[in-house]
């Protein structure tokens, strides 16, 4: 049953129309009324301007500044400075300058406007730094303090004051109970573990994550960026007061840049909108969620980390296969659907071949990709007659699953060519190709394969310590999907499978 509370989360607001064109960014038209500013390529509306200005900031400011070891004040400005960001102005009630920077006593005394504030400061000074903000003509506000609606009652309560005093004001806040953003192309990290770990790369990539866990957004960002995949934009909102999922969703849908969404969600504030929105997005680009609080125990603690009414399984689910939602349910799914489809074109439709010199691997990676849907097809003739050419006649398969037996081991080249042979087969659309790290020129023979294939292919090593990780590697600079388990590659192929088949129903 769907209560009343879930029945209002998917209530309907009209969703507004962004209009195409070319112009600058920021530039500011007047269309029926309505004031919009362009946003590469894409007139939009007045949300979608302040989420852009808090993305790309002019300047920023750090309120709760400090130059006390082992503080976030501290880590906050180091993060900053360390990412490049060229203007940074502390706030510190005493100090006159942090590492180097002048320090302001107040916001009101900075001498430039301000774009973006980040707020490091206790609950109960929170709807003061609001109010400072709104009086300095503030864009956005990001509020890294807990303690409020996810908490107790008088939380909620100090959250609604807060709210209504940066409507009021015209700030636009991200969070509370939030990580915040990094936009590499701002040169603007503000999630404390990666700035723990010495920050996130500058370098702009196609993947955006959008996450009501900041913690989340965090972790998946610094695994990512290890295994070569680069972000275009990442926000960790929390408790969603004002901006959320759904602007992101919409801003993130509109970037050009753009070309994966990633996200995580305990629940929104308006189901209907984010199900339309969602509709449209994904017939241009694919949409990732872990959805968390689908059991009743997830449900009790998403209230509690973000205070968040989490939904039925049943209303979640149906919505995810409506829109197109590729729905996964942990941290290592979303890395590694965010691989394959960064890196991979979608396949034609779900047969799939796989290749190992493993037979008792070839039976159960057969056994998964059946179980997940997958197809495995028979060869052509001429398929198998150019196998049967080049595969040694003792312990090879040349069907499918292919064995080819122990002879790599003496002729290197014998996967890739075989790889190849596959992948020409027009009753295969996908490839799995299972090897051991033990002999590099076999991973670079078909990471070569895989970059000249107009198939997707994805490759799982066995994790064998101290030889797969250069491998993984190479693998990973050659944006090749690389997987440490058959049964993940598997997966991962499915869900480009199934979004594949949701854009075939345009």
């Amino acid at each position: 049953m769907i209560n009343s509370e879930q029945r209002s989360a998917f209530s309907f607001l009209p969703h507004p129309r962004l209009i195409q064109v070319s112009f600058t960014r920021f530039a500011a038209h007047v269309i029926m009324g309505k004031t919009v500013g362009i946003f590469k390529g894409t007139l939009m509306n007045d949300t979608m301007q302040d989420i852009d200005r808090i993305f790309h900031p002019r300047a920023i400011s750090i309120i709760g500044s400090s130059g006390r070891a082992g503080s976030f004040g501290r880590l906050f400005l180091e993060g900053m400075i360390r990412m490049g960001y060229p203007a940074i102005y502390p706030v510190h009630p005493r100090e006159k300058e942090l590492l180097g920077l002048r320090a302001y006593s107040g916001i009101n005394e900075i001498p430039v406007d301000i774009d973006l504030a980040i707020s490091l400061v206790p609950r109960t000074e929170v709807l003061q730094v609001v109010q400072d903000c709104a009086a300095k003509g503030v864009k956005g506000l990001i509020l890294f303090t807990s303690g409020f609606k996810e908490k107790d009652d008088e939380g909620g309560k100090i959250e609604l004051e807060i709210v209504r005093a940066a409507r009021e004001g015209g700030v636009r806040l991200i969070g509370p109970n939030a990580n915040g953003i990094y936009c590499p192309a701002a040169k603007l990290c503000t999630f404390p573990g990666a700035l723990m770990a010495g920050g996130l790369p500058s370098e702009s990539g196609n993947t955006a994550i959008i996450s009501q866990s900041g913690s989340f957004a965090d972790y998946a960002c610094q695994v990512l960026a290890g295994k070569n995949i680069r972000f275009s934009q990442v926000v960790g909102y929390g408790n969603e007061s004002d901006l959320g999922a759904v602007d992101f969703l919409e801003y993130c849908g509109e970037d050009k840049e753009t070309r994966v969404i990633a996200g995580y969600l305990e629940g929104i504030k308006n189901g209907r909108r984010f199900f339309e929105l969602a509709k449209k997005v994904s017939k241009q680009k694919p949409i990732i969620i872990w959805k968390g609080g689908l059991t009743e125990s997830g449900a009790k603690a998403a209230l509690a980390h973000t205070g968040s009414l989490a939904g039925s399984r049943q209303v979640w689910e149906a919505m995810f296969k409506q829109s197109g939602i590729i729905g996964v349910h942990s941290v290592e799914e979303v890395v590694d659907c965010v691989t394959a489809f960064s890196w991979l074109p979608l396949p034609k439709g779900k047969r799939t071949a796989i290749l190992s010199g493993m037979a008792g691997t070839n039976v159960g990676t057969a056994d998964n990709c059946l179980r997940l849907g997958l197809e495995l097809e028979k060869y052509t003739e001429k398929t198998i007659q150019r196998l049967l050419e080049i595969l040694p006649a003792i312990g090879t398969t040349a069907a499918n699953p292919t064995d080819i037996g122990a002879g790599v081991l003496v002729n290197p080249s014998l996967y890739g060519r075989t790889a190849k042979i596959l992948l020409d087969d027009e009753n295969v659309d996908m490839l799995i190709t299972i090897t051991g790290p033990d002999n590099p020129a076999t991973v670079r023979d078909l990471a070569e394969v895989a970059k000249n294939a107009n198939k997707p292919m994805v490759i799982a090593l066995f994790d064998i310590a101290g030889l797969v990780e250069p491998q993984v590697k190479y693998l990973q600079e050659k944006h090749v999907p690389v997987y440490l388990d058959p049964k993940r590659a598997a997966n991962a192929l499915a869900k480009l499978a199934e979004y594949a088949e949701y854009k075939g129903k345009e």
